[in-house]
């Protein structure tokens, strides 16, 4: 009878034991608290490579000179061809177009002077480097441009200047180009045509310096295969 009795007192020591650990334990770890794992981390954007490939396409503007004494200014359209390489916003590129116009302007004087410059074409071929985000992409371009300018002074009393040649120069500039269809975009472009001074000389060796620079805007359509 008394070993039946101090097994049970046993046991109940050991029950007393376990439950007092297990309550140590409840207070050192707090409150119950629920685990929530952390939100995953967002997934990088990606940028379609939507600029990628070869295009064609036509555009039209304006150009004019501040270069004395003819300023001149006026029209143009032509066309451009191109290729783009893209790895996600980074696009880069080549481009070359042609342009047909009157960019021309005449300067007279009281005692019957008159100068004349005339740019009836030009051509440039160009590399682009720009950043696309969705739809659009804002590109800077540079390259070498081409031009048939023709400068004529003839002043009262004394043997002309005339030069009429194809000169070339460099363009630099900047853009911004909308995509919005899948083979079509839209594009807005500003081109500084640098060509220097042309120096005039006529019969009696005497020189005339005209500029020859010219800013463009212009707006085109792209096809893109």
């Amino acid at each position: 009878m008394k070993a039946h009795k101090a097994k049970w007192m046993l046991l109940g020591s050991v029950a007393t034991l376990a439950a007092a650990s297990g309550s140590a334990m409840a207070a050192d770890l707090g409150p119950y608290q629920p685990y929530n794992p952390p939100p995953p981390e967002p997934a990088p954007i990606y940028q379609p490579a939507i600029w990628d490939g070869a295009y064609i396409g036509a555009n039209g503007g304006y150009g004019w000179s501040n270069g004395g004494p003819t300023e001149p200014d006026g029209g143009f359209g032509g066309g451009q061809i191109g290729y783009n390489w893209q790895r996600d916003r980074i696009v880069f590129g080549l481009e070359g177009d042609i342009q047909g116009g009157d960019i021309s302007g005449t300067a007279f004087t009281f005692d019957g002077d008159t100068a004349r410059s005339n740019m009836d074409w030009f051509s440039t071929v160009r590399g682009r480097l720009g950043f696309a985000s969705g739809p659009w992409l804002i590109y800077a371009t540079g390259g070498v441009a081409f031009a048939d300018i023709d400068n004529r002074v003839n002043l009262v009393g004394a043997p002309s200047f005339h030069d009429d040649s194809t000169q070339t120069g460099y363009a630099v500039g900047g853009g911004v180009e909308w995509a919005f269809a899948p083979k079509w975009s839209l594009k807005a472009e500003y081109l500084y045509l640098g060509f220097g001074d042309d120096n005039l000389h006529n019969a009696d060796g005497d020189t005339f310096k005209v500029n020859n620079d010219v800013q463009t805007v212009r707006v085109g359509l792209n096809y893109h295969f």
